[in-house]
């Protein structure tokens, strides 16, 4: 019995010298502050660089028609957006206009593919007419299936008809 009262008393004087040599003698030692060094920031952050091009381009431009109608009205707001368009395309040789026509959920889809071509290309000549080149402008047909509304209502439907016009980089 006594080996075991003076194993268990060494055991308590260990653990408290223990603990007094981990808290006073090396915690402090490897708590020391480290010295870091910082590098000058003397590069261009390529990904910032894009997000502000991003920034500064035109936002896309939408074109309604009307039920089965390849017309559109144009305004001073869709002539101003034009332009911003032209004045990047200029900036930015390296992108092209994309001008993608869509329809509502009226008619086959052989017909909606068609006259969303349609649609993309009535807007195609009106932009040459403003003076953008030919080389730098692709069309495209999403027919039905890229909607931005819902078909139930005829104002979900009217907003579906239309042509996105969008700048790309290539």
């Amino acid at each position: 019995m006594r080996i075991l009262i003076t194993g268990f008393v060494i055991f308590v004087i260990w653990c408290f010298f223990s603990a007094w040599l981990f808290n006073d003698k090396l915690l402090p030692a490897m708590k020391k502050p480290v010295p870091v060094q910082t590098l000058p920031e003397s590069r261009t952050n390529t990904a910032d660089s894009l997000m502000k091009l991003k920034a500064s381009m035109p936002g896309d431009l939408l074109i309604y028609f009307e039920f089965n109608g390849t017309k559109f009205k144009t305004d001073p707001q869709t002539d101003n957006s034009i332009a911003a368009f032209k004045a990047w395309l200029e900036k930015y040789p390296g992108s092209v206009l994309s001008v993608t026509g869509n329809t509502d959920l009226v008619g086959t889809a052989e017909y909606n593919k068609a006259l969303g071509l349609k649609r993309a290309m009535v807007v195609v000549k009106y932009l040459q007419e403003k003076g953008i080149n030919s080389g730098r402008i692709l069309s495209e047909s999403m027919g039905k299936s890229k909607p931005i509304a819902d078909y139930l209502t005829s104002e979900g439907r009217a907003k579906n008809r239309r042509t996105e016009i969008s700048i790309k980089m290539q």
